[in-house]
């Protein structure tokens, strides 16, 4: 077969026969656009609400079987909540909440080959205790992407599940699990 006019990730779904695809790749985050917290206080619990943002990630997907594809993710951020958990005194001790937003895959020329959404459960942080709700220690987060393909790559999925975690660094980082169906 003549791969000459085929890009990689066209090649491996061709070799493939259309079967699923499993990796794993490294991923941390880069802000592009920052987000705008609104603190907010209801029934005498306090929320922080996020949107309007823009976060992104480059990595290079390695196949078991051939080959490597260079990926880039572009994710807006459309609506964080995380509520104040106070300790007994009552303290913020804590972050915890969700983020939704939409997704897109990129390939290396910046065509985008899967669109969708996003997730983040459980996102947690450790507060100071003060009323400026510092961080304190380990911040985490389950962060799921679901999409489906477009263009040359329609009637193809693709899921990612991470565990990300951000400690002494302004960005989350792990280790993610992609499938492509």
């Amino acid at each position: 077969m003549d791969s000459s006019n085929y890009s990689g990730f066209e090649l491996i779904f061709d070799r493939l026969a259309r079967r699923w695809l499993g990796f794993t790749c490294p991923i941390q985050f880069e802000l592009v656009r920052p987000p705008r917290r609104v603190v907010k206080e209801e029934e005498g619990v306090t929320y922080v609400v996020q949107g309007d943002y823009e976060i992104a990630f480059r990595t290079i997907l390695r196949f078991a079987n051939c080959g490597e594809l260079p990926v880039r993710a572009r994710l807006f951020g459309e609506n964080s909540q995380k509520v104040v958990v106070r300790d007994a005194g009552g303290r913020p001790a804590a972050l915890s909440g969700y983020t939704q937003g939409r997704s897109e895959i990129l390939d290396a020329d910046g065509g985008v080959i899967f669109e969708g959404r996003y997730y983040d459960t459980r996102t947690y942080q450790a507060l100071t205790g003060d009323d400026s709700l510092s961080p304190t220690g380990i911040r985490i987060c389950g962060h799921w992407i679901n999409g489906f393909g477009r263009g040359r790559y329609a009637g193809h999925a693709f899921s990612l599940g991470v565990h990300l975690t951000q400690e002494g660094e302004p960005v989350f980082r792990g280790d993610a699990r992609w499938q492509i169906d």
